[in-house]
């Protein structure tokens, strides 16, 4: 094991819950890029990464989930375990993701376990700087936890930081445009690395997005990645199947999308590709450009069907639109996966219905997650998964029951997921 000096961590998150996630943290490939340009050594350490090939479904995690509570309160092996591993390095600095800023994926890293780990590598004197949505959206609660805090996006300012080891709140810079993430530094080197993003940003209000929320605060529009550093990201994964995690995919306009696909084309990239989007960004004229651009999957945020529900969630659409959007998709031979939340509204007669409803759409899969992190409150122990937060809610574990049994036994972005009845 070679000595450098930076770890980039994604400390372990399912793995305290038993399970692991194997995909590269794409902030943590972004700071990457900016410390290879500088000449920094480094690795981009994924502690939540294990050989495990099958994951625990939500519901094992559901029912099993004192551990994530011990290690929110910092408790648990895997503090050591992973503490011997960065230490091994003979880092100088140790950089802490504690959520992941650009995507809409919320549990991808809690902000009080990355404080715990912050807190061991200072007593190891190292110096540490924690990154993540979390540590801007809330800041005064995590700012003395580390020694520095990147604040917004991942951005070349991690350079400056790593050599003139600034302390307090470094704010935000937007990330640029041209930067094509290093996937060069991983450890372990067989993390999934099929998360693209062509584009930064979101411009929706719902209401239960913590990503919107930081780039509502920011007050930045959407950007878009230059495409010509988008076809060589693309080229250089080895997966087959790349995962186009942009907030919404589809707010792209006509001649992007056009000139997307004629680029790939031209550089003989052929890949198939799933993306996220929003019902309402889905017309016959976009949805014939991604048949063109090669995508085979869109994964829509339904989260509810009924009125009281869309209005909780600030959807600000209505089933005419899902119905609608669905069918322009299956009507080209794309396959649909249809996000599903609970909270907000606790009447079971609204999630019934949606339920009922989605068992007849009959999508490829139904990703389900629990309303989580009020930042108001006390949210330490949220998860999508987090039968406290549920409790919260006011709502039976019945009714997220219901909604996991329409899951299929293969999440397609995921894998293949082990249950207990």
């Amino acid at each position: 094991m070679d000595e450098v000096d930076v770890v980039l961590l994604a400390p372990p998150y399912y793995r305290f819950c038993g399970s692991h996630n194997n995909r590269a943290a794409p902030s943590l490939t972004y700071l990457s890029a900016f410390l290879e340009e500088a000449g920094v050594s480094h690795v981009v350490y994924n502690a939540d990464h294990t050989p495990g090939k099958r994951y625990w479904s939500m519901k094992w995690m559901f029912q099993n989930y004192q551990p994530f509570v011990d290690a929110v309160d910092g408790k648990g092996s895997l503090y050591g375990e992973v503490a011997e591993i960065v230490m091994s390095f003979n880092p100088k600095a140790v950089v802490i993701l504690g959520g992941e800023p650009l995507i809409a994926t919320k549990d991808w890293g809690n902000p009080f376990i990355a404080a715990h780990y912050s807190k061991l590598f200072r007593q190891l004197g190292v110096y540490t700087v924690g990154v993540g949505h979390f540590f801007t959206l809330d800041r005064q609660r995590f700012q003395d936890d580390f020694d520095c805090v990147l604040g917004g996006e991942p951005s070349e300012q991690i350079v400056d930081i790593i050599r003139k080891r600034p302390t307090g709140y470094v704010p935000p810079r937007p990330i640029p445009l041209n930067v094509v993430p290093n996937l060069g530094r991983l450890y372990p080197a067989e993390q999934q690395t099929d998360f693209v993003m062509t584009s930064f940003g979101c411009r929706f209000p719902c209401s239960f997005c913590l990503v919107q929320q930081l780039y509502g605060e920011l007050d930045e529009r959407v950007r878009f990645v230059d495409l010509d550093t988008v076809v060589a990201d693309i080229a250089r994964r080895p997966e087959q199947g790349v995962y186009l995690t942009d907030l919404t995919f589809t707010y792209a306009p006509r001649k992007r999308l056009a000139a997307l696909s004629d680029a790939l084309r031209e550089a003989g990239v052929r890949k198939s590709y799933t993306i996220d989007t929003r019902v309402d960004m889905i017309t016959p004229q976009i949805a014939d450009q991604l048949v063109e651009l090669g995508v085979e999957r869109v994964k829509i945020g339904v989260e509810g069907i009924t009125r009281d529900l869309l209005k909780s969630f600030n959807k600000r659409t209505d089933l005419q639109r899902i119905e609608k959007a669905v069918r322009l998709l299956r009507d080209r031979g794309i396959k649909v996966v249809t996000y599903l939340l609970i909270g907000g509204v606790t009447e079971l007669a609204d999630y019934e219905a949606t339920r009922d409803y989605i068992a007849q759409l009959q999508p490829e899969f139904v990703p389900v997650a629990i309303w989580a992190y009020d930042l108001s409150g006390d949210y330490r122990y949220d998860t999508q998964f987090s039968p406290l937060r549920l409790k919260e809610w006011g709502i039976d574990e019945e009714v997220f029951y219901r909604y996991l049994s329409l899951q299929e036994q293969v999440n397609p972005t995921v894998g293949t997921m082990l249950d207990i009845p």
